[in-house]
């Protein structure tokens, strides 16, 4: 029993062994994340530029407020004035309802009674709907960092008019700071054997990274040179030491 055992664990070893693979790799920043806005509105500030470094939560850019503080203001004060005309109606609804109890109420003055609570009713919903609406477009007339980014690109400038109505536009493009990944292409038989997931090490300039498979492509992409297809495969990492520029060679070993 004992031999046996010993022979099934040097198979496992041959066979993890024989699983791992090494590639050549480039390193490239982590995905690119394009920023826009939902509303349309002009640029009052552009608060980074190309290759600046952000934290989380920080403002990059900002439209004018003003049109969006005056429709939440006139949103607030309609809420209100709808609200007032349902206390009135309520109110009076409670009236003819005593009245219709005491037999000197007509059924049809008690149910116009109660069709203007549901009318006022109605209109309270229709105004806090506005009021919501009007708060949301002045909370997202800004764009902040939505984690600790590197700006890659600033496709805007104050005074510019923004139009999101007719066509949504990339105003901001970022990545997230310190992270990595190195693309590499496998054969259709390596590919077989890597899984998203899975864990690698990532070899750059000397320094060795703990990664995980972020991503494959199973659409073959023909590289001249090559015999047969090519898949991409994206390894995620993160350096907090060192930054890396785009385009710098490494190899990647998937266990």
């Amino acid at each position: 029993m004992k031999i046996i055992y010993w022979l099934f664990i040097v198979i496992s070893g041959i066979s993890n062994i024989a699983q791992a693979a090494d590639f050549d790799a480039t390193v490239d920043f982590s995905p690119r994340l394009e920023l826009s806005l939902p509303v349309s509105g002009m640029v009052k500030t552009v608060n980074v530029t190309a290759g600046q470094r952000v934290v989380k939560g920080e403002e990059l850019l900002s439209l004018d407020p003003v049109p969006f503080k005056a429709a939440m203001t006139y949103a607030q004060s309609r809420l209100t004035i709808q609200q007032t005309l349902l206390s009135e109606s309520l109110r009076d609804l409670k009236q003819q309802q005593e009245l219709y109890e005491r037999t000197v109420l007509a059924t049809v003055e008690l149910e116009n009674a109660e069709l203007r609570v549901k009318r006022d009713k109605a209109s309270v919903e229709n105004a806090q709907a506005q009021l919501d609406e009007a708060v949301y477009e002045l909370a997202y007339s800004k764009i902040v960092a939505p984690f600790d980014a590197l700006i890659l690109s600033v496709e805007v400038n104050p005074g510019q008019s923004i139009n999101n109505a007719l066509q949504s536009k990339t105003l901001i493009s970022l990545v997230r700071q310190n992270h990595y990944q190195a693309r590499f292409y496998a054969s259709a038989e390596a590919l077989e054997k890597i899984k998203i997931g899975q864990t690698a090490t990532v070899t750059t300039e000397g320094e060795g990274y703990q990664a995980v498979i972020s991503s494959i492509s199973y659409e073959p992409l023909q590289r001249s040179g090559d015999d047969g297809s090519r898949y991409m495969i994206q390894a995620g990492f993160t350096s907090e030491k060192k930054s890396m520029p785009p385009g710098v060679n490494a190899r990647v070993h998937v266990d």
